[in-house]
């Protein structure tokens, strides 16, 4: 579950948030701006993709290879999932053939996306083998293979990932061990117990023992430069060379190279009987949350805000680049937040989310059958559209109506849209869409 929405009961009214702003961080993070120039216009049946410019004119044409059940973006590179393999196109390069990944039925793909890069996780929710494939070459990284002839077990929800997509450290549940695998490496390395996090040249794993764990900062070598016992972590980082972790009860722990134990940053205020399900970084937070609450934390250790909610919730976990997050209930939103201050920022009542600008700050969605643009800046209603695709910089969409027209509009300074492009003629009948820079 690290990369899908999370179903998450909660116990108070969301109308009464108890928020908490212990501004412990004096930083504000700030996103990566998100830019594009084209726009992918993709045949759910064939897989043929034209691209065309801000101004509808298309730029390429690409046949296609079959139909297409997901499409993921990042820069000028098109990923089109199938059934029993991954397309990958270079828009820059029309003419050159696409990269071809064959991949298992009935496999789940799910992007992991970080600043720089963008991979695709390929495995099975009941085990077996993963895959990771490099978006923009469709280079594969075949963790079974890499790792033989140890016959791995793996689960795609147990893939950890450095911040720059350089390395990838995956749980074995069949030896009870780390499989660290790394683009442009022959092999793996393997590491006792099971991982936490991953980034320059360090992995922190974890040995559940009893009620505790035993929590260490192994480098690739295979040197323990700390072992401690710990309360059980749910989930953390490896920042400037140390790990910084939450436990399931809520505890906020710093372990470094030498440390004889982990230090206590802080204490998140979990309500009654409540557990840490879930840790996500984001920019320099952690989105966290539990049965029934959600929280953000700084780095130094301090509760930025956390909520405890009546209904069931859903939290979608936050990208690289997020510096808002969504969360609601049975399927709905009721409010998006800044992760730098804690401020909500809009009432999102009622919202059925589907989509969000790489900040997450800007968010798509239909309430009562309407579809709707929700920003800190406003709401803009698009009507009763059958599909809208949300560009990464949120200020365009593309929309298809129901009686078959395709337009691309931009929002203006006022949060006002635009006169509608007209891509009806290239776009074909009900056509996926993805926006791609350069």
């Amino acid at each position: 579950m690290l990369f899908t929405t999370i179903g998450i009961t909660v116990v108070a009214a969301i109308g009464l948030l108890g928020w908490r702003l212990l501004r412990d961080d004096p930083t504000t993070p700030t996103a990566t701006a998100a830019t594009w120039n084209r726009v992918a216009l993709i045949d759910r049946t064939t897989g043929a993709v034209v691209a065309v410019d801000v101004a509808g004119a298309a730029t390429a044409e690409i046949p296609g290879t079959g139909r297409v059940t997901a499409v993921h973006a990042h820069q000028g590179h098109l990923a089109l999932v199938g059934v029993g393999q991954i397309t990958i196109i270079d828009i820059a390069a029309p003419d050159a053939p696409a990269v071809l990944v064959p991949i298992p039925p009935a496999s789940t793909v799910t992007p992991i996306t970080t600043p720089a890069t963008m991979h695709l996780l390929v495995g099975s929710p009941t085990g077996g083998n993963v895959l990771i494939v490099d978006i923009t070459d469709g280079s594969v990284l075949d963790v079974a293979a890499l790792a033989a002839p140890s016959n791995p077990l793996m689960f795609p929800e147990t893939v950890r990932w450095a911040a720059d997509g350089s390395a990838f450290a995956v749980a074995d549940a069949a030896n009870f061990q780390t499989i660290v695998v790394r683009p442009g490496h022959p092999g793996a390395v393997f590491l006792a117990d099971q991982p936490i996090a991953i980034a320059d040249g360090l992995v922190a794993t974890s040995q559940t023992v009893g009620l505790e764990a035993d929590v260490a900062l192994v480098d690739l070598e295979r040197r323990r430069l700390a072992s401690v016992p710990s309360p059980i972590p749910a989930g953390g980082a490896i920042l400037d060379g140390r790990l910084v972790y939450v436990s399931t009860d809520g505890a906020v722990l710093e372990l470094g190279p030498d440390d004889e134990t982990a230090d206590e940053l802080g204490r998140i205020p979990l309500p009654p009987d409540g557990r840490v399900r879930w840790v996500r970084p984001a920019l320099d937070r952690f989105v966290v949350a539990g049965d029934n609450f959600v929280a953000v934390i700084g780095q130094a250790g301090g509760t930025l805000f956390d909520a405890t909610v009546e209904a069931p919730i859903e939290i979608p976990l936050p990208g690289p680049d997020w510096t808002c997050l969504t969360f609601g209930g049975a399927g709905r939103s009721e409010a998006l937040i800044s992760l730098t201050s804690g401020e909500r920022l809009a009432d999102l009542t009622g919202l059925v989310v589907t989509g969000t600008s790489a900040d997450g700050c800007t968010v798509i969605g239909t309430r009562a059958g309407v579809t709707e643009i929700v920003s800190a800046t406003g709401t803009v209603s698009l009507g009763r559209v059958r599909t809208a695709t949300l560009s990464p910089d949120g200020r365009s969409v593309v929309t298809t109506s129901s009686d078959g027209r395709t337009e691309l509009r931009t929002l203006t300074d006022g949060f006002a849209l635009s006169q509608p492009v007209d891509l009806t003629a290239a776009a074909g009948s009900s056509p996926a869409i993805a926006f791609l820079g350069n």
